[in-house]
């Protein structure tokens, strides 16, 4: 795998510092030549000087040379280090990375320098902006919903119920619940749904029901069949029926009152009764293993993804503008409440020390998996074409500061001798 082509990149001005360093190293190279045409004073100096400029001008040539491959193609040891170890240098450099930048100190610093949270806020509290984010999130919940599969939401949550209720016991709370929902009186509204329902379905059976009432009670004993007529049950049904309809529009109807004290029985039995905890546990798991229950779970999961996208997928709808709405008033609630912003700043740090924590060793395989597909030649080329221009003014230096150092050397040598 050749390394990724992100930057454009260009060999002219890397040929051409090259050029100038070897320019510079020719230079003392006929310096030095010179200095053996003819006697001339100084000629000592400028030899030494030259001669010196040539050796480090060929040791830095060799040293800069060695790290992208073999000088003059020679297999001399601890040469072309990068293609040869890059592997290495990558596991280096990524923990070195990771050792010395990805650290809880650094991170807790940068994020407190950077003071996120307020800034994050400052930028949401722009209509505008926030206007993106809600867009963006809702732009993203459809596209998750769209990969929801509604069987397998329906599987987790009853999954989920089973282990819950195994775990322990539904009836006690729901006795709880029941029980202050109707010493709260919370519950009048559904009475108020379930007696008018029964009155309405009443009226509307009314001559079926009648009939199988007769019926039954004939079946009961010749003594009932002797005084049961229709006309009679008729009577007797429209007195029951009348009584359930003032009983749904009247919350003080005598008949509420049964109702409010059987629930008020049936909570207290769902805290104490140990057989009927028992019973509505086992009706609970055999209503949760019902398959039936899945079908219509999964019915109402697919229509709530349904309804989600549709509502979601028009920036301009409701939903949009009250999710923009929410995130200015949130940011604004940040800005305002500073201990609130201290408790987003230390949950921030808190996930950015548990990903310190538990990732950042996988910087480091990151950056070694990667360097690891790179070709070693392509890798070394690449190198040297972003850093090498640099490296041949160590070339330059190593020629100039060679000629200054053989000079003071040789001046030195020649004032001892004296």
């Amino acid at each position: 795998m050749t390394l990724p082509d992100r930057l454009p990149l260009s060999a002219g001005p890397l040929r051409r510092m090259k050029a100038v360093a070897t320019a510079f190293l020719v230079s003392a190279a006929a310096v030095y030549v010179a200095t053996f045409i003819g006697a001339w004073p100084g000629a000592g100096y400028v030899r030494a000087a030259s001669e010196a400029a040539m050796v480090g001008g060929l040791a830095d040539w060799f040293a800069i040379t060695a790290l992208f491959r073999r000088p003059l193609h020679l297999p001399i040891p601890h040469t072309a280090l990068i293609p040869t170890r890059k592997d290495q240098l990558a596991r280096s450099l990524g923990a070195f990375m990771t050792d010395t930048f990805l650290t809880r100190e650094n991170v807790g610093g940068r994020l407190a320098e950077a003071d996120v949270v307020r800034r994050v806020a400052q930028w949401l509290v722009d209509p505008a902006n926030a206007r993106r984010v809600g867009e963006e999130a809702a732009a993203v919940t459809v596209s998750v919903s769209e990969a929801v599969d509604a069987a397998t939401v329906a599987d987790l949550l009853l999954a989920t119920a089973r282990t819950d209720a195994a775990r322990r016991s539904y009836p006690p709370l729901l006795g709880r619940l029941l029980q202050t929902t109707v010493e709260d009186e919370g519950h009048q509204a559904l009475t108020d749904i379930a007696l008018r329902s029964t009155h309405a379905w009443m009226l509307a059976n009314r001559d079926e029901l009648v009939t199988q009432l007769k019926t039954f009670a004939e079946a009961q004993s010749w003594m009932l069949w002797l005084f049961t007529t229709r006309r009679r049950i008729d009577r007797l049904f429209g007195d029951v029926v009348m009584t359930v309809g003032d009983a749904a529009v009247d919350r003080t109807h005598p008949v509420r009152r049964l109702i409010d004290r059987f629930l008020l029985t049936a909570a207290r039995d769902l805290q104490s009764d140990d057989q009927v905890v028992s019973r509505v546990n086992e009706e609970a798991l055999r209503v949760l293993n019902d398959p039936a229950l899945r079908e219509w779970l999964t019915d109402v999961v697919a229509g709530l993804l349904v309804t989600l996208r549709e509502t979601l997928a028009d920036p301009e709808g409701v939903a949009v503008q009250r999710l923009t709405g929410t995130v200015v008033r949130y940011a604004q609630q940040v800005l305002d409440d500073d201990a609130l912003c201290a408790q987003l700043q230390r949950l921030l740090e808190r996930a950015a020390f548990h990903a310190v924590d538990h990732y950042a060793d996988e910087f480091t395989a990151l950056v070694v998996t990667q360097v690891a597909r790179w070709d070693g030649v392509e890798t070394a080329r690449r190198i040297e074409l972003l850093a090498g221009r640099d490296l041949q003014f160590i070339r330059i230096n190593g020629t100039v500061v060679g000629a200054l150092a053989g000079l003071a050397i040789y001046s030195l040598s020649r004032a001892l001798l004296q």
